[in-house]
């Protein structure tokens, strides 16, 4: 197993003991925060970390709650920040939890036999005042206790969403993973089977991404068009005779028509005309960016590709290898 799928297995596990203890409130919070930043740390959540400490903490005066990312969502949701009114609570959730620790015990020291007590005074000539004064006490110990009881709540309750999104945020990485590397099995066996030489390819195009320059993701989707070309010379090598789509026309399909002939390979494949449509129409799309740098490239103009478009163009490059993969290997017959 690999560091990162190690890494990703801990996690995991971290999150779910995480919820575990959340909802059985088996943890003090201050463990809670602890293993809280141990799965930020893990999944290299910065905001996360930043977000915890914080609450770990207690927040700064003129706090920005924006300068935490993707998680300020979780400390408006919480109660923390209210944004119609501007302000935030600046206690931590330890100091919160002690609140909430203090004024129970206050509360609950204010029992029927001490009020007994001062009845048994008031009857010898005490005056009302202290036994209002002690009903007061006890009022302003159950509002002090509701209060900060439910803020309290509110905040794990942030704390139990941020766990919650990333346990599923690993469960879904899972299942595309599982996904992803059932059409890597059937692309690796197509291109083995059918282009071997393609595989060439794809570790370069893997390797000028991996660059991170502008000139390696020109040159990646560069390696992309290439690509489809060695595959279009395996599958349905380039000819001088034209060749007629569904709709009788006529196309060229010579060594630098390489779109025209994946899609004759792949119209004599496929007897669902609607599928034939949407596959041609993602070669289009691809193609069509594929060859726009390719041709400015040849030019000597400067083509700048940011790290995000190279590589979907690159995994949608590899995604239509796994379109052609699932395509039944010999032609159908077609009245």
């Amino acid at each position: 197993m690999s560091e990162k799928s190690t890494r990703i297995a801990e996690a995991r596990s971290v999150a779910a003991s995480l919820l575990d203890d959340l909802e059985s409130s088996s943890l003090s919070v201050e463990k809670l925060l602890m293993r809280a930043k141990r799965l930020a740390r893990l999944m290299r959540d910065a905001d996360a970390q930043l977000w915890l400490d914080y609450e770990t903490k207690g927040y700064p005066k003129g706090f920005g709650f924006y300068t935490l990312g993707s998680c300020e969502v979780y400390a408006i949701s919480s109660g923390r920040y209210d944004e119609g009114a501007g302000t935030y609570s600046a206690m931590s959730l330890p100091e919160i939890e002690a609140k909430v620790y203090g004024a129970q015990v206050s509360l609950d020291g204010f029992s029927p036999v001490a009020v007994g007590s001062v009845k048994n005074y008031l009857e010898k000539s005490a005056t009302e005042e202290m036994l209002g004064n002690q009903i007061k006490l006890q009022v302003a110990n159950r509002d002090s206790y509701s209060g900060y009881k439910a803020k309290f709540a509110s905040l794990i309750a942030g704390l139990h969403n941020y766990a919650t999104d990333m346990y599923l945020a690993l469960e879904l990485g899972d299942a595309a993973q599982d996904i992803f590397e059932g059409a890597r099995n059937e692309i690796d066996s197509f291109v083995r089977a059918h282009c071997p030489k393609a595989a060439e390819k794809i570790v370069a195009i893997n390797e000028r991404i991996t660059e991170n320059s502008t000139e390696s993701r020109t040159a990646a989707l560069t390696s992309c068009r290439r690509l489809l070309m060695t595959v279009a010379d395996s599958l349905f090598p380039a000819s001088d005779l034209d060749w007629k789509d569904a709709k009788g026309k006529a196309r060229k399909v010579g060594e630098e028509q390489y779109k025209n002939r994946l899609l004759a390979y792949m119209s004599e494949r496929t007897d669902s005309r609607s599928n034939e449509a949407i596959i041609g129409s993602e070669l289009e799309f691809l193609a069509a960016r594929l060859d726009a740098i390719y041709e400015k490239t040849c030019k000597g103009v400067h083509v700048d590709v940011n790290a995000q478009e190279a590589k979907l163009a690159v995994i949608h490059t590899y995604l239509f290898l796994g379109e052609l993969a699932l395509l039944p290997r010999d032609p159908l017959l077609k009245s």
